[in-house]
């Protein structure tokens, strides 16, 4: 493309544009036929009105940055499709050089992707996280939740009590608390009766007024009841399955931070590089979603470069490997989970590329 250069320094692309003349007469004109049908002009009807007056009008200022942005956005999405880029970052446009009607040329700077090849053979080598375990006091904590789940709530006409159940509402908003002296809210849920307000403050100081809707013993199911209510015949029925999932999912857990140690261990044998103004502005995003107090900043940059980098690797080695996911696959199972087709499409790319990554490599003790 004779009027566009290309010059690559790392990550950092940068394009030198130089628009043709028949273009900047053509955009020129395009401005100009908007802006007539745009500004109502005394005496001439819309689209008539000779350019001297709309240009005082609208100004001649505005008007030619008017041109100079069209032709910006133009030619740079052209240029950007035409050679295949994706910029992580805004481009950053300088204008070089502009003669009204006759010239007009602008660099654009902006990061891409770094370029590197996995290789198939992989000389890293990761060590195993811990066996995935389940201690007795998690599947308790479950069961105790699962048979609260099952217990029945009996109105009470008395002060709620240690462990009562407390209905507030305000507006047509109700919400569910516990009484219980272990909460800073429940401590004040002590003692309410139902038909009364209540002043309700949190932990930062801030009060707002509710309606005591309701005061409810909470009536536990026996343990063979509880289990019937899951559809169990017995109790210890119940907490083998019980069991069973927490162990399925400390499997998941444990096999996910296996999969991220090996993208990580890669990423750090190829020293793939994080473009800089991409993890600044980043960082500065994640600064501002989770206030965070500057001393941190380090740590989060930190955090971010290494998470980043672990996405430009999965990003690469789909493309390299044909490790992509079928979109009707993505579809189908976003169905069948209820969930976003992105969400499992990102899911399964992350599966897949570490997968190939665990597959490729030797595995240290």
């Amino acid at each position: 493309m004779e009027n566009i250069q290309v010059k690559r320094d790392g990550t950092l692309v940068t394009l030198e544009i130089h628009v043709p003349k028949e273009d900047i007469l053509r955009t020129e004109a395009e401005v100009l036929r908007a802006l007539a049908q745009e500004l109502r002009i005394p005496g001439f009807r819309p689209g008539k009105a000779p350019k001297d007056l709309l240009l005082r009008r609208y100004g001649e200022d505005a008007f030619w940055a008017d041109v100079r942005e069209h032709l910006i956005q133009d030619w740079l999405e052209r240029a950007i499709k035409d050679l295949d880029l994706h910029p992580l970052t805004s481009p950053q446009v300088k204008t070089v050089e502009f003669v009204k009607g006759e010239k007009f040329s602008f660099h654009a700077e902006f990061e891409v992707l770094p370029e590197f090849t996995v290789p198939d053979e992989l000389n890293i080598s990761i060590s195993e996280p811990s066996p995935a375990e389940v201690r007795e006091e998690e599947v308790e904590e479950v069961l105790a939740e699962l048979r609260r789940e099952a217990a029945t709530l009996v109105p009470k006409d008395g002060p709620a009590e240690e462990g009562d159940i407390v209905h507030i509402r305000r507006g047509e908003q109700v919400w569910e608390g516990v009484a219980s002296s272990d909460r800073p809210i429940g401590r004040q849920l002590l003692g309410a009766r139902a038909g009364t307000s209540i002043i309700l403050q949190d932990e930062e100081g801030h009060a707002e007024e509710f309606e005591i809707a309701g005061v409810y013993q909470l009536m536990l199911p026996s343990l063979e009841e509880a289990a019937r209510h899951y559809g169990k015949t017995t109790w210890e029925e119940l907490r083998e399955e019980v069991r069973r999932e927490l162990l399925a999912r400390a499997e998941a857990k444990r096999r996910d931070e296996l999969r991220r140690q090996a993208l990580d261990a890669l990423a750090e044998a190829l020293q793939i590089p994080v473009p800089p103004r991409f993890l600044a502005e980043t960082v500065e995003e994640e600064m501002k979603k989770f206030p965070k107090k500057p001393e941190v900043r380090a740590e989060v940059e930190k955090a971010v470069a290494r998470r980043l980098r672990r996405e430009i690797l999965i990003h690469r080695l789909s493309e390299q490997k044909g490790l992509a996911p079928d979109p009707e696959e993505v579809r189908r199972l976003a169905a069948e989970e209820g969930e976003n087709e992105e969400i499992v499409h990102n899911r399964l790319l992350f599966e897949r590329t570490a997968d190939w990554v665990l597959e490729h490599i030797r595995r240290g003790e």
